[in-house]
This record gives C-alpha cells, structure tokens and sequence, in this order.
C-alpha cells in the first residue's frame, strides 16, 4: 500500500482547539485565552514568541472558531519548558 509521502501528498496537521489545549494544559479555557493565546487576525500588535498563535476557521459570517496547530502547540509547548518523551 502507497504512502502518503510515496505519492507527494502533504502531512496532515491536526488543528486543537483551546478547550483540548487547555484540557491537556489542566488550566480553565477562559485563562488560557486571555494569558496564553494571540489570536491572528484580532488581537492586535505583534504576536510574542511566548504566545500560542490561534486561527479562526469559521466562516466569515460565522462565530469564531479559534484552532492551534500541532506543530504551533509544540513550538510554544517547548518554548514554555515542556518535554516529550517516545513511549
């Protein structure tokens, strides 16, 4: 079976969204949002590298709908002193 590298496709990213992120971080969503996240397209200024950049996906008409990428949420992850560790 092909794949997805063998035939050229591109990687997946698994987009979050802050209720995972702060499930996994074990803090209040509402907190997160106003002391972690720089919010792309809203938020105003230059975002800081301590900041976990979100992207709204919902349409325009639509309520936002606020998502992190995995590699964004793994960039701020180590930025902060978090570690990984293979199973």
């Amino acid at each position: 079976m092909a794949s997805r590298e063998s035939v050229g496709l591109p990687h997946r990213n698994f987009l979050y969204t802050l209720d995972q992120i702060s499930t996994i971080l074990m803090i209040e969503q509402k907190s997160l949002m106003i002391t972690h996240v720089f919010f792309v397209g809203r938020s105003t200024g230059i975002p800081s590298l301590n900041a976990l950049n979100a992207v709204n996906i919902a349409p325009p008409e639509s309520k936002p709908d606020w998502r992190v990428e995995e590699k964004e949420l793994i960039r701020w992850m180590r930025r902060k002193g978090f570690r990984g560790y293979a199973s």
